[in-house]
């Protein structure tokens, strides 16, 4: 919407002194279609509380605010109205409501909640007959009530209840005015005269008044003045007719207006009253004298913009204003505030006027005659004589030059002007010589270039004049007529004398200072690069004021050489950086003209004024220089639009200031009402001091808004959030506050308003508490839910620090353990196994084998100690896998009662095992299982005196299977019951029976227990026995972690079995003890290493190392046909140095064997997935790893054959004797052979570098697997070829011998029979008779 006071809109009223050109102006402004008016003609005027202006049109309501303009759609049953509905009339009730009467019978009221108007009545009546029936007349009286006047009925809307009330009217004609003097009575005008009523129950009727009965002529408008108690009567014939109701109760006349329609009456003060009329504009008409006069009339051959005096409405607002409604203008707003000045135009086609509206210079002249320099020529206006007088115009004939712009005037001598312009000289008028025109050329008298342009003429004290232009600065001697240079600057815009010896000289380049004696020019040094100077005023102070153009005003101290300030737009109040001209006032203030208005700047408070085209000022767009002082008394400057003229003291009134208003609330763009769904606000934004959004309402706008009708630029707004923004927003015109993305949290927003001229005063400020509620998520209670939630992360975090530091602890603790459980069960491996020796070959008398008996049976405790401890220990590390296969309860139940039968027939104690199935399914780990019951059974008979029992009794109960070991031993203190599953716990009645006991069997059986998802419960009395029950889930499901493996039978040993021959099969006879055979002993402890070495010495080539990395050093040196390796030791570890040896091709034929104190299934798994081919476990028996080593040699001796033959003989051999990666090596090297069977130049170079392998590796690695050297095992394959093809007896013995690759068949038939015993042809003849004798077979 554009903004008011367009500027080609406003005009001045004027009453014309002579001929029209200079007028006295009265401020109006106007406000029509292009500022956003909805339709130019209006019916009504209001202002409500807040004050704004209500314009009813004939297209529907208007609402302003002094710069925009809001219109408002109606709408019947959510259906837009359009203009038919016909809006009349416009009330505002005590309440400060809007009500707005449709001639259809519509009543709309205005909802400033939701700023709507809603329908709230529709006359019945009116709204069934569409096409003819309408109202007379609409009123709103004081009771509130609404009267919808038609032909022969009234109908009382009552606008607090919301109902409607229809009555007969008691009068026969149209009602066309009601007024209503007090609660109960009303005067009725209508089309034939005026009625006085009362007001009843369930109606009205008239009441008898002899001088309103003598009206009898058509009623337009009804006036009651309530403190003179005088009804005014509007009508078109008589015009104003006056009922004194208080005193005379008489009816006078108002002589004027009259033969008009009269459209509204109002008060403008107390003693007068206002009367629009419909053709002769607007009537002042004083109360106690009822005198009229015209006040506000159209004059159509002046200025003044009145174009119409069709006036429908008037209002009056408290400031003063007048609002009109005037057909076809729109609205008109006078102000009394503002004082009048005069202007000074051209009139068109009128040659006794201005000659031309663009005044470049204005000076007076000692007659009291005004000279103006325009771009049309020079005017003289002599207001003695009140006529204007025109030089080198286009009205005056023609001169030598015709540029007609003039820029310069200066009286030389009294009645001598002096102009200059776009010309190359200076014309000369003098006055007392009937107005003689010469022409002079300073330039030419100095003998340089002539000028393009005079811009400035200006006469000092001495009395010479000074001449400033395009070129050169002049000086002129009047006495002598002689010119003097200043040749230095150029594009001179100004020149003040500074003193009796120096002068300003102002330029488009900056200010110099030029001493008139020397013709020496000083730079003034200002805060700007090259100003363009305009204006200059110098104050006796020696302050200099320097207006300039776009630089804004500077201020310079002359005595200290100084710059002071520099006002602009942007730090002050200035309306414009372009200052043209400044001209002083008696209190020391100074008027500047600008190209947007004049500024009155006060040198004592430094703050600024300003008078604008917005508050009226008629020609705002002033030019360089052209201002003048006119006795002292009036001012005058002239810019593109004339010249106004207006007394020195002239004061610029304050503008109004009206409250701050919010409106307009939006949340995401979208318009927010009270009442709304989702709405946060409760009443009108306006009304509200405390706004809560949600998190998703955290983005939303409003419209802040000071109303003010005189100089609405002036306001400016600033906001700012506290707890968001550090600093006011700069204050600016934009009254839109927008925020985006407010986090949640409570914040004050903090609007202002403030004044642009007075330096930024604050005029209000208004707070509103914002609220942005979090999610649920970011609520308080969550926030502390967070805190709680941290507070357990970080007990959490830290308790899993602790236990990982707890872990990390056990682990050193077990690896402790178990590095000692190694240690200890090496040296036990040194002494079980000589002592086994010792016993099993009787090195030693009868009387000394009890002895021997004696020390292996504390061997065998000692290592039983030890595995417990391991074990306990470990469960810890290992508890959370389990080994889990099915086996079959009783069977399983069996094999543990053998173990310990024999043990408790030592004791002389009754053992037993019960079970209440024949045969019973479950799962659990093995390993595991056997260390639970081990633990109990050991624990039952080792406190069990002779002659007591030990009972075993397995029962199936539902879904639960469990085990009960029942004894009569010597029980457990009841007081110490609850300590059976600590760490070392040790019931006191055992500590002095020669018991021995770690005090570990019952925690590691209870852990054990546990970990198969079982309970334990023990029943025990001191001297009587103990009752041990263990119980268990059937099935499997509740072991979802557990690892499930094959089961294991109780005749399973972990020795490898040397499978038979086939008796068909050709044999090949090894040594297997033979001592050509290697074997490498990788062990870090000393002694076994040198005992092993010494029990296998004697059958086995021997060599040792204490470690894995030295060991896979020497097998390449070595070659060995055996590796034997600890699995714990230092630097590499058995386990790496199988997974090395597995893991390349050159040695990974050599098998291996692990030796470990870790003999849970767990490690025996691992040891045989990375490749070993045994895993002994210490202590072990040197017997036993014997024949486990002559087994693989065994073994190896087999897979020999396997590999030697052209058949594939994998299928046949046990699955321990294979190797994947061998086979492929073998399978690969059969191949090559094959391909290259018939090339007699094919050798072993060949056959190694097709294997991408050295001739020596590949050497040791065939030989290792075959027993053959690579020459001799691609003869040997040739020659099982050969044999083949012999059998087949399809080619001769020539042939075959090509085809297995001997180039000489004598050769092949050498070979063949050193190979195979016999010749090629015998063999083929014994295999004809093999063949016969199978057939007859």
């Amino acid at each position: 919407m554009k903004t008011l006071l367009n500027i080609r809109r406003l005009l001045l009223f004027a009453i014309f002194f002579i001929n029209g050109t200079v007028s006295k102006g009265q401020i109006y402004k106007y406000i029509g279609l292009e500022d956003g008016l909805n339709n130019q003609k209006i019916y009504h005027i209001q202002k409500d509380q807040r004050g704004y202006m209500w314009f009813l049109t004939q297209e529907g309501i208007d609402r302003y605010d002094g710069k925009h303009i809001k219109h408002y759609n109606f709408s019947d049953d959510s259906m837009k109205l359009d203009s038919r509905i016909a809006l009349h009339w416009l009330y505002m009730d005590k309440g400060n409501v809007l009500w707005v009467i449709g001639q259809k019978g519509r009543v709309f009221k205005y909802d400033s909640q939701h700023d709507k108007f809603e329908l709230v009545y529709v006359h019945p009546r009116l709204i069934r007959n569409k096409s003819q029936a309408f109202l007379n007349y609409g009123y709103l009286d004081k009771n509130g009530r609404i009267w919808l006047c038609c032909k022969d009925s009234i109908t009382w809307y009552n606008t607090r209840t919301g109902t409607a009330l229809h009555i007969p009217t008691p009068v026969n004609d149209e009602i066309t005015a009601i007024e209503q003097t007090d609660d109960e009575h009303f005067f009725i005008g209508t089309g034939s005269g005026l009625f006085r009523a009362r007001i009843e129950d369930k109606g009205w009727k008239l009441v008898s008044d002899k001088a309103v009965e003598n009206i009898d002529t058509p009623v337009h408008k009804l006036y009651y003045h309530a403190v003179s108690k005088q009804l005014f009567v509007g009508n078109y014939k008589e015009g104003i007719l006056v009922y004194d109701i208080g005193r005379t109760a008489k009816i006078s006349s108002c002589q004027s207006p009259n033969n008009v329609e009269i459209n509204q009456i109002v008060a403008l003060n107390a003693h007068e009253l206002l009367v629009a009329t419909g053709g002769k504009g607007v009537y002042k008409l004083d109360i106690n004298t009822r005198m009229s006069t015209p006040y506000i009339t159209a004059d159509y051959s002046s200025y003044n913009g009145m174009n119409g005096n069709n006036i429908n409405d008037i209002y009056v607002d408290e400031e003063q204003r007048i609002w009109l409604a005037n057909y076809p203008t729109g609205i008109t707003i006078r102000n009394n505030r503002y004082r009048s000045y005069d202007l000074i135009r051209h009139s068109l086609g009128n040659n006794h006027s201005l000659v031309n509206n663009q005044v470049h210079d204005v000076i007076e002249d000692s007659d009291g005659d005004l000279w103006f320099a325009t771009s049309n020529g020079i005017s003289l206006y002599q207001p003695t004589t009140k006529e204007w007088r025109s030089f080198f115009s286009s009205f005056d004939p023609a001169l030598d030059d015709e540029n007609h712009i003039f820029l310069a005037l200066c009286e030389v001598t009294p009645g001598v002007i002096w102009a200059g312009g776009f010309t190359s000289g200076i014309y000369k008028i003098e006055k007392k010589k009937e107005f003689k025109i010469s022409y002079l050329s300073p330039a030419a008298i100095a003998g340089v270039r002539p000028d393009q342009y005079i811009y400035d003429i200006k006469k000092d004290s001495n009395g010479d004049i000074w001449s400033g232009g395009y070129y050169h600065l002049k000086r002129i001697n009047l006495k002598t007529k002689s010119v003097r240079l200043y040749p230095g600057v150029n594009s001179i815009t100004t020149i003040q004398e500074k003193d009796a010896r120096q002068m300003w000289i102002g330029t488009r380049m900056g200010l110099y200072q030029l001493d008139k004696k020397s013709g020496v020019y000083q730079y003034v040094d200002l805060p700007i690069e090259s100003p363009y100077i305009c204006a200059l005023y110098q104050r006796d102070d020696s302050i200099l004021y320097i207006g300039t153009r776009g630089s804004g005003l500077l201020v310079y101290d002359i005595n200290n050489n100084e710059f002071i300030h520099q006002y602009l737009t942007d730090n002050c109040a200035l309306i414009s950086d372009n200052i043209y001209a400044i001209l002083p006032r008696q209190d020391e203030s100074l008027l500047m003209g600008t190209e947007n208005g004049i500024t009155i700047y006060s040198t004592k408070k430094h703050s600024f004024r300003n008078w604008t085209r917005e508050q009226g000022l008629m020609s705002v767009n002033f030019n360089a220089g052209s201002a003048t002082a006119c006795n002292k008394s009036t001012l005058i400057f002239g810019g593109n639009d004339g010249a106004v003229k207006f007394p020195t003291d002239i004061q610029i009134p304050e503008p109004y200031y009206s409250r701050l208003l919010l409106r307009d609330f939006m949340i995401a763009y979208h318009p927010i009402y009270p009442g709304d769904d989702g709405s946060p606000l409760k009443k009108d934004i306006n009304e509200t001091d405390r706004l809560e959004l949600t998190y998703r309402q955290n983005t939303f706008s409003l419209d802040v808004i000071s109303i003010n009708y005189d100089y609405p630029s002036n306001i400016l707004y600033s906001w700012k959030i506290d707890g968001f923004h550090k600093e006011w927003s700069r204050p600016s015109l934009d009254n839109r506050i927008i925020v985006r993305n407010l986090p949640p949290g409570s914040y004050t927003l903090r609007i202002r308003t403030v004044s642009n001229e007075e330096q930024y005063k604050t005029y209000e400020t208004r707070n509103i508490q914002i609220i942005i509620t979090p999610p649920i998520w970011a609520s308080v209670w969550a926030m502390v839910g967070y805190a709680i939630l941290l507070v357990l992360i970080l007990v959490i975090i830290f308790r899993i620090i602790m236990l990982h530091k707890q872990k990390k602890v056990s682990d050193e603790k077990t690896r402790f353990f178990i590095n000692t459980a190694h240690d200890i069960r090496t040296p036990l491996t040194l002494i079980k196994a000589p002592l086994e020796e010792i016993v099993e070959n009787h090195m030693v008398m009868e009387q000394a084998l009890p002895h021997m008996n004696m020390a292996l049976k504390n061997v065998n405790t000692l290592l039983q100690l030890t595995t417990n401890l391991i074990n306990f220990e470990r469960i810890d590390v290992y508890s959370s896998t389990l080994y889990i296969s099915e086996y079959e309860l009783n069977s399983y139940m069996n094999n543990i009662y053998a173990v310990f039968r024999k043990y408790a027939e030592m004791k002389r104690v009754r053992f037993v095992y019960e079970s209440n199935f024949d045969y019973l399914n479950v799962w659990f780990d093995s390993d595991k299982m056997g260390s639970i019951l081990k633990n109990i059974l050991s624990n039952a008979l080792k406190y069990t005196s002779e002659g007591g029992s030990v009972c075993i009794y397995a029962c199936e109960e539902g879904n639960t299977w469990s085990i009960e070991v029942k004894d009569t031993g010597i029980g457990i203190p009841s007081r110490e019951q609850k300590k059976l599953f600590k760490n070392c716990f040790r019931g006191s009645n055992v500590i002095n029976l020669k018991v021995t006991g770690s005090g570990i069997g019952l925690m590691l059986v209870y852990k054990l227990v546990k970990l198969h998802k079982g309970k334990i419960q023990i029943q025990s009395t001191e001297h009587q026995g103990t009752c041990v029950r263990i119980t268990f889930p059937k099935g499997n499901r509740h072991l979802h972690k557990a690892k499930f493996i094959s089961p294991k039978t109780p005749d399973e040993h972990p020795e490898a079995i040397i499978p038979t021959q086939n008796s068909g099969s050709s044999t090949e006879t090894f040594q297997i003890n033979s001592p050509s055979q290697r074997i490498l002993i990788v062990e870090d402890n000393d002694d076994l290493r040198s005992y092993l070495m010494d029990m296998l010495s004697t059958d086995y080539n021997i060599q040792s190392c204490p470690n894995g990395k030295d060991a896979l050093v020497i097998i390449r040196e070595f070659n060995p046909d055996l590796v034997i390796s600890d699995i714990m030791m230092p630097e590499m570890s058995g386990d790496e140095l199988c997974s090395a040896i597995k893991g390349n091709l050159e040695i990974s034929h050599i098998p291996v064997i692990l030796l470990t104190a870790l003999g849970d299934e767990k490690n025996m798994l691992e040891g045989l997935e990375i490749g070993a081919d045994a895993y002994i476990i210490k202590p072990f028996s040197v017997g036993i790893l014997k024949a486990m080593i002559k087994n693989i040699l065994a073994n190896r001796a087999l897979l020999r054959q396997a590999y030697n033959s052209i058949e594939d003989k994998k299928q046949n051999l046990p699955v321990n004797c294979t190797n994947t990666m061998d086979w492929k090596f073998i399978a690969s090297v059969k191949e090559c052979i094959e391909k290259n069977m018939g090339d007699s130049d094919f050798n072993v170079e060949i056959l190694s570098s097709q294997h991408y392998m050295s001739r020596t590796s590949f050497f040791n690695k065939l030989k290792a697997l075959t027993g053959y050297a690579p020459a001799d095992y691609i003869r040997m394959i040739r020659l099982q070829h050969a044999a083949q093809l012999l059998k087949q007896g399809e080619y001769t013995i020539t042939e075959i011998a090509d085809k297995v690759g001997f180039s000489d068949a004598k050769y092949f038939r050498e070979v063949f029979k050193k190979y195979y015993g016999v010749s090629p042809s015998k063999y083929v003849e014994a295999e004809k008779i093999h063949s016969q004798s199978s057939e007859q077979d």
